[in-house]
């Protein structure tokens, strides 16, 4: 006997296409509260966005190899929202769930990263505070930033090569960007049925 799976229509029939200058909720969202932006340009190679100030609960991971951190830090900030924080409040899941790695870090060994979840917007200027050592807020301030955006279930592998073809393109053009530290984000757990959206992100050194 064969397992039947439903999914959204939206998963299957609905594409993401950028909008100059405007932000909308993608489709990928699934109506979950996330980073704001404007797509200020793009091309075939990436995104030019213009995020708004955000707020975010982060896991500082240490001495860990990337998947694991990924796990670990999924498993805990499912955790606070669902109450493990200071004032035990309940919120309602964000996305995306960001990894902030550093250029240098090699993917395949273990390392030092960030893991975290914009807060709902309700909560950023009153976040509820985190319990745990390893945890703390974080306010970003207006970023300009090159957006490449791919989906499928992602490994250290395709991070890599996604960040090795945007920088080359980058470079190529010759923009300035910060090369000390990147983004990666992902919309759905590997395991889930769910579109998989992925974002490697990589912040301008540009104010406009």
């Amino acid at each position: 006997m064969g397992l039947c799976f439903t999914r959204d229509k939206n998963d299957v029939e609905d594409v993401d296409e950028p909008e100059e200058g405007v932000f909308r909720k993608p489709v990928h969202y699934r109506g979950r509260e996330g980073p704001r932006y404007k797509v200020l340009n793009f091309t075939r190679d990436y995104e030019y966005r213009q995020y708004e100030p955000s707020t975010w609960i982060c896991v500082r991971m240490n001495d860990i190899e990337y998947k694991k951190a990924i796990s670990k830090g999924e498993s805990t900030l499912a955790k606070y929202f669902d109450g493990n924080n200071g004032p035990e409040k309940s919120m309602t899941l964000t996305c995306p769930l960001r990894i902030h790695v550093e250029f240098r870090q090699d993917l395949d060994e273990p390392g030092y990263f960030v893991v975290s979840r914009h807060l709902p917007y309700e909560n950023c200027s009153r976040p509820p505070a985190p319990t745990q050592t390893n945890m703390f807020i974080q306010d970003y301030p207006q970023q300009f930033a090159y957006v490449s955006v791919f989906e499928g279930v992602t490994g250290e592998n395709e991070v890599k090569a996604k960040l090795k073809a945007l920088t080359k393109v980058l470079e190529n053009e010759g923009v300035d960007f910060e090369d000390t530290d990147y983004f990666v984000t992902k919309f759905e757990n590997n395991l889930s049925l769910k579109r998989k959206v992925n974002e490697v992100i990589v912040v301008s050194e540009s104010s406009e």
